[in-house]
């Protein structure tokens, strides 16, 4: 099911986000969901050397832990910010 955010366009989600990185909680957590999500990518960049580098099974191991790591940080970024965005947006401050 949609939410309200979700059923935005894509001007009404640009002033959504706008007006929420005005406020000080909103500035503060996209910043901090920026940075997950930033850290989920490196993560993700650092299993795929892992695979190409492996020379044994436990280089196969520790690279699918990581990159079951970076899908959790991505997908939780990504829906954090969504929640939070459509909280916001039902407020309607």
């Amino acid at each position: 099911m949609k939410n309200k955010y979700q059923r935005m366009s894509k001007d009404e989600k640009k002033i959504l986000i706008q007006r929420y990185k005005k406020t000080e909680k909103g500035n503060y957590l996209l910043t901090k969901l920026r940075n997950v999500l930033f850290c989920g990518i490196i993560l993700y960049g650092y299993a795929v050397y892992l695979v190409i580098a492996a020379k044994n099974i436990w280089a196969y191991i520790g690279a699918a832990s990581l990159f079951v790591i970076a899908c959790t940080f991505t997908i939780s970024s990504i829906r954090l910010r969504i929640k939070y965005l459509n909280r916001f947006a039902i407020k309607g401050k």
